[in-house]
């Protein structure tokens, strides 16, 4: 069996979901410093 195909797409599919799932923590961060629920902003998106 070719190992090397297979690891490329379990790769693939980490990197998916650590992107997706960041991606999701960043708005949330974002949408929570906006409404000043959390004490802090980030200044690059909030303004």
């Amino acid at each position: 069996m070719n190992q090397k195909g297979q690891l490329g797409i379990i790769e693939f599919k980490y990197w998916i979901v650590g992107f997706f799932v960041g991606l999701i923590v960043a708005l949330v961060l974002v949408a929570l410093g906006t409404m000043e629920v959390i004490p802090f902003q980030i200044p690059l998106v909030c303004g």
